[in-house]
């Protein structure tokens, strides 16, 4: 990836997908909104693909979850098949992968207990704060 500009962090959630985006000296990270009700992968990628253009996007995180041992779940190959593929429909856009382990956790006990948001407004917010914990991690950026 590219030593400048812009990073997009994406967190696949059950049904809406959290984003995140970098500034481009990479220090600091800015919730994007969720993508939901996308009928296909490649409505998907369409959408993530306008995100890119817009904010003139150069690489892609996306969060992929271990098993308790760190090691590579069904779910964790899904992702990765699914990033794979994201790869090929953007081309020039590279696609990386962080570890997302407990991002959902702390982006819900963050939501809870320091902001109290009730439940049911939630999760539309974890998703995307926890592609901004992903795409913290991965630039290894301290809260």
């Amino acid at each position: 990836m590219k030593n400048k500009g812009k990073i997009l962090a994406i967190d696949f959630g059950s049904r809406t997908v959290g984003l995140a985006v970098s500034d481009e000296d990479r220090s600091m990270v800015f919730g994007r909104g969720v993508i939901r009700d996308y009928k296909s992968l490649i409505g998907l990628f369409g959408k993530i693909m306008e995100f890119c253009l817009k904010e003139k996007i150069v690489g892609i995180v996306m969060g992929v979850p271990s098993g308790k041992d760190g090691e590579e779940t069904a779910q964790t190959e899904r992702i990765r098949g699914i990033g794979g593929k994201l790869d090929e429909f953007l081309g020039d856009i590279p696609v990386e992968y962080e570890d997302e382990s407990f991002t959902s956790f702390e982006a819900d006990d963050y939501l809870a207990n320091i902001r109290g948001v009730r439940g049911t407004d939630r999760k539309p917010m974890e998703d995307e704060l926890a592609a901004v914990i992903i795409l913290k991690r991965f630039l290894k950026l301290e809260d």
